[in-house]
């Protein structure tokens, strides 16, 4: 199934540098990656780094997951199965395939 049917991300988020709110829904989504596209960039080993601590890997979507882990406050996203909260999307798309698919 489509893990996106399975949950909302209307959860409002919190740009840790400026303490504004990121949107919610759809667009929030928009931002939150857009957010996380002005923190990481490529090394000339081709890796790509944290510029907010140096973390560096081969694989984007592991870095991706790192600034969404580790350096943006969220205030969750919500199952719209079970209403469960879940800290990030990958805990949220991990959560949906494991009880609702």
């Amino acid at each position: 199934g489509n893990y996106e049917e399975g949950y909302d991300d209307g959860s409002g988020m919190i740009d840790p540098n400026t303490g504004m709110p990121i949107a919610a829904g759809a667009d929030g989504n928009k931002d939150l990656d857009a957010r996380i596209e002005e923190m990481i960039y490529k090394d000339e080993s081709l890796d790509w780094v944290c510029s907010t601590c140096g973390y560096h890997t081969r694989i984007k979507t592991n870095l991706r997951f790192h600034v969404e882990s580790q350096h943006l406050v969220t205030s969750g996203f919500q199952c719209n199965q079970c209403g469960k909260m879940l800290q990030n999307r990958k805990a949220l798309r991990n959560h949906y395939s494991r009880h609702h698919k």
